[in-house]
């Protein structure tokens, strides 16, 4: 399936930006987002991008709106439902990882909700504790932006630079050339 994911971003460049919003969207949902590769899908779209020598800029800012509006629909559930989704599986199976979570949470506010972000175990878990919380939507969505930034970036420009190192047969000096240009 990723592999195919890949493939259809070569072929049809113009569904990349719209696939990876829906993508790091859904990965971001509390309880469905722990079922989501989507960080591997993300270097994958990356590869795929850096081969076919497309921008990468315009896809960075489709994963961070993907990835905003999925956290923030999560703090929303966090906010009205959070107790019963906590119920729930996967977050029933690892009770420890909840507790982790809302002691980070508790002691670290915003900078939990960067770190959650980054960290996959975290990733739909910690808005949804945000929500919870008495964390405020608008600390909430300053620290999201800023890490949803950080992690788009670093999953698509690494997969960007793989594909391009790849694509020129792994010579060093012809992607250093093709990157300067």
């Amino acid at each position: 399936m990723i592999h195919d994911i890949g493939q259809f971003i070569i072929v049809h460049a113009f569904w990349a930006g719209p696939l990876v919003a829906l993508v790091a969207m859904v990965e971001a949902v509390a309880v469905i987002g722990s079922f989501v590769p989507g960080s591997t899908i993300l270097v994958i779209v990356g590869t795929g991008a850096g081969a076919a020598h497309l921008p990468i800029g315009p896809l960075i800012v489709w994963a961070v709106a993907g990835a905003v509006i999925g956290d923030t629909l999560s703090y929303a559930l966090g906010l009205r439902h959070g107790s019963r989704l906590l119920a729930m599986r996967p977050f029933a199976y690892r009770p420890q990882w909840t507790a982790r979570a809302r002691a980070l949470l508790a002691r670290r506010g915003d900078l939990a909700v960067f770190a959650g972000r980054l960290l996959p175990p975290l990733r739909a878990l910690m808005p949804l504790l945000a929500g919870m919380s008495e964390l405020s939507l608008a600390r909430f969505l300053i620290a999201d932006l800023v890490a949803a930034v950080v992690w788009a970036v670093v999953h698509l420009a690494s997969g960007a630079l793989v594909g391009a190192f790849l694509v020129h047969g792994g010579n060093l000096h012809d992607l250093w050339h093709a990157i300067a240009r």
